[in-house]
């Protein structure tokens, strides 16, 4: 019986080819759409959920507030780990981790060959980090390799670029000028985690000015209130989450809440499911988060072109009606009963749906960029489908559901003909309004969620052009930076800076802890106000000499911040502000106002006022910010030069040989560095793009099969108008007009929806552009000049044709 519907279905391919190849083209798209999309949602969906223990692990960060200050951190402070693992019985095991970003490794092998590199993600953890996760190792002991206070682990990856394919076990590496020894090496962890890492380092040290103190027994309370560590907790099997705050408050009381008192503050512990984090978590100080907006965003795109895919089948399916109206009717007349006729028309499209799967499948392999979508995917599109049982049959259950319902109203349709009707050619059935409706709502949503998607996408550019461009109050471009934290720059930096400034290209150099748009941090500050010196949170920006004029940030009042003749020459503090702090602190005269860090023992004082300006994304916007004189040589050097860059950053590294043979030389373009904040938002603009070209693609091969059809069908009328005197123009807006109705209506409909989401999306930003209302004009024309150009090609040769021809045509 199979083979019998699969003879059916291979005579109406032949027949129709053109029906048949628009059709499977269409379900391709469709198909690779929803698999690419069920790769997505698995992968977002299982976040942290490789851990075989992640039900069961929460995280600990805090929410403190003070008169002026509030903070919201995804970590807590170091000490508070020990003490809940102590005084709480469900609390089973306590891993805290700690974040290095920058840090530099060197290997030397047998042969005295050193590699050097910075590496950007390692972390410092307890012990008993392995008892709590699950990674997957290849060499060492899980329950011993972070036992010693000098092991490390590497990831695979980073065990090869340093010993190739050498077992790296009792390897010597130096890791931020520390000797270690490796003990182990994990699998690279996958990219569906919230905290990754490619080097872990044992073992997290309290602080040392406080654990002074706790060797003699005492706990300082406002050591509590610097959240500075991850803190994770395992928890007990079934654990009660709402149960943790109310035996916390005990511990609150006893440690936290005298330093509390003392400066009129309040800290709630806030405890975070290990697998809700990335999507669900408002904390700041976090490891990168995800949207749960844009995952919602993205597969209601990816369903809108899932379901442009099965309309467009039932459109052309519909329309085809009249030419196999016969062929179904004499089938009948012969025997064939109209369960075994829907059967074959179902499986003519379940069969159409696999042929397309199968394409969808060689398209992703060849075309598409799989893994940028699904970074988990690094091995190749085929190996990570193959491997993933639960993809490969989830996909190839969404091709049958996708066959099923493409199939399923044409199916009935046919079936449910007339005979007498059928076997005339032609009959009621031709002229239904309900077939007629039908396909004209479904033409008119094809074109309505086209629309709205090519709208949409128009926006994002839109806004991701304005933040590109917008004036940021500082200029970011010209100037390169390279970190000097740990390197022999440091105590050779005036000599270093004097040595750059000797190539011509070459304006200005500044030093900052604190660079635009990568690593700004805040802090509490005494401000001086009408009620006394009021603790105030701020953005604070550490500047070296020339910073003002290097970033060309435009100072408004007073004065630029003294050079002092060297970083160890502490005299009063300095500090410029910006507009933003002058207005929330009611200063009418800034100069001489105020200002000390919360443990300075002396007033400083502010010097001058900025303008303000956008130190961090345009999502945020613009704080109090204090910028204060760097009483440390370290963190970033800043280059502000014309002409090239080549030949500047070529001059740089000769420099930097001359000064330091140790360290590597590493440097980046400011500029592209703060534009890396909207790589999201790009990533989402590239996706919808995508998105969009194919919901036109689906969309007009409907327009181009139908507006044949429809030319086809109107063949004798056509004739009949010509010999009664009617132009082509006439007759080709005969053709047009109801599809040029259809579309107006689309638009009109997607307008005021592409508005509302536009403005949802536009809502995560504190600086955005105009709308451009005359896109929507512009979008429109083009819309109705494409869909004029398809009907006229598709209807030209009818239009064109002998009326004597067009007359005979039954």
């Amino acid at each position: 019986m199979l083979f019998h519907y699969l003879k059916f279905a291979i005579r109406h391919f032949k027949r129709d080819k053109l029906f048949s190849i628009i059709n499977v083209l269409g379900l391709t798209l469709g198909i690779g759409v929803s698999v690419v999309l069920l790769a997505f949602l698995q992968d977002s969906l299982t976040y942290d959920q490789s851990h075989l223990k992640h039900n069961r692990i929460y995280r600990l960060g805090s929410h403190l507030t003070g008169p002026g200050v509030e903070f919201k951190s995804g970590k807590s402070a170091r000490e508070l780990g020990e003490i809940l693992k102590s005084e709480l019985p469900e609390v089973q095991d306590v891993v805290r981790i700690e974040s290095w970003n920058h840090v530099l490794v060197r290997y030397q092998n047998t042969d005295d060959e050193i590699k050097t590199f910075y590496e950007e993600n390692i972390v410092n953890a307890d012990s008993n980090y392995f008892k709590v996760f699950t990674h997957q190792f290849i060499y060492g002991n899980q329950a011993k390799c972070l036992t010693s206070k000098n092991s490390v682990v590497f990831t695979e990856s980073i065990a090869k670029k340093y010993f190739g394919e050498e077992s790296p076990i009792n390897k010597l590496v130096e890791i931020d000028n520390e000797s270690r020894i490796v003990t182990a090496v994990i699998r690279d962890l996958p990219e569906n985690l919230h905290l990754k890492f490619d080097i872990i380092v044992s073992k997290i040290e309290d602080r040392p000015w406080v654990s002074e103190r706790l060797i003699r027994g005492e706990r300082i309370s406002e050591a509590f209130w610097n959240p500075d560590i991850y803190t994770y907790i395992l928890m007990s099997q079934k654990y009660d989450p709402s149960n943790f705050y109310s035996k916390f408050s005990k511990i609150n009381e006893q440690h936290i809440k005298p330093f509390g008192d003392q400066i009129g503050g309040t800290y709630e512990a806030v405890l975070e499911p290990l697998d809700r984090i990335h999507f669900h978590s408002l904390l700041d100080d976090d490891e990168v988060k995800g949207n749960i907006a844009y995952l919602y965003a993205l597969t209601g795109s990816g369903l809108f072109i899932i379901l442009l895919s099965c309309i467009n089948y039932v459109n052309l399916s519909t329309a085809k009606s009249i030419k196999r109206a016969t062929e179904i009717c004499i089938k009948k007349t012969l025997g064939s009963n109209r369960r075994s006729l829907l059967t074959a028309l179902m499986m003519e499209s379940i069969i159409l749906s696999l042929i397309a799967f199968g394409l969808a499948l060689l398209a992703i392999m060849l075309f598409a960029n799989f893994s940028s979508i699904i970074p988990v995917a690094k091995g190749g599109f085929i190996t990570y489908f193959l491997n993933n049982p639960m993809l490969l049959f989830s996909s190839l259950g969404v091709c049958l559901i996708i066959g099923s319902i493409s199939g399923l109203y044409p199916a009935l349709y046919l079936t449910a003909i007339p005979v007498t009707s059928g076997l005339k050619g032609k009959g009621s059935y031709k002229s239904q309004k309900s077939n007629l409706i039908l396909r004209n709502s479904l033409i008119g949503f094809q074109f309505f969620i086209s629309v709205l998607v090519v709208a949409c996408t128009l926006f994002m550019s839109d806004q991701i052009e304005y933040m590109r461009n917008h004036d940021l109050g500082f200029d970011s471009r010209n100037i390169i930076a390279f970190p000097i934290e740990d390197t022999g720059i440091k105590d050779q930096l005036e000599a270093f800076k004097n040595g750059l400034l000797e190539h011509s290209s070459i304006s200005n150099i500044t030093t900052t802890h604190d660079v635009m748009g990568k690593n700004t941090g805040t802090g509490v500050l005494m401000a001086e106000s009408e009620a006394g010196m009021l603790q105030q949170k701020f953005t604070i920006l550490s500047a070296g000499d020339d910073y003002i004029q290097t970033l060309g940030i435009k100072l408004i009042l007073g004065r630029d911040i003294k050079q002092e003749p060297t970083p160890k020459a502490k005299g009063t503090r300095e500090f410029i502000v910006n507009e933003t702090t002058v207005r929330i602190m009611g200063w009418s005269d800034p100069i001489g106002k105020k200002l000390k860090f919360f443990h300075d023992e002396k007033d400083g004082e502010v010097v001058g006022v900025v303008k303000d300006f956008n130190y961090t994304s345009l999502h945020n916007t613009i704080t109090p910010v204090v910028i204060a004189k760097s009483w440390d040589s370290g963190g970033d050097l800043l280059i502000k030069y014309s002409g090239t860059p080549s030949s500047v950053v070529d001059f740089a590294r000769e420099q930097w040989k001359t000064y330091d043979t140790r360290y590597p030389f590493e440097y980046y373009f400011l500029d592209k560095r703060f534009n890396d904040q909207y790589k999201e938002e790009e990533g989402q603009y590239a996706l919808l793009n995508i998105l969009s070209n194919i919901c036109l693609f689906i969309s007009f091969l409907g327009l181009l099969s139908l507006s044949a059809f429809a030319a086809t069908q109107r063949t004798k009328e056509i004739g009949i108008r010509k010999v009664l005197g009617a132009n082509v123009s006439t007759i080709i807006y005969l053709l047009y007009s109801n599809i040029m109705m259809l579309l107006i209506l689309a638009i009109i409909l997607a307008i005021p929806i592409s508005l509302l989401v536009t403005n949802e999306w536009l809502a995560n930003f504190a600086y955005k552009g105009e709308i451009n209302y005359y896109m929507f004009v512009q979008q429109a024309l083009i819309a109705l000049v494409a869909t004029f150009a398809v009907v006229l090609l598709q209807s030209l040769s009818s239009v064109r044709a002998n009326p004597v021809d067009s007359l005979k045509c039954e």
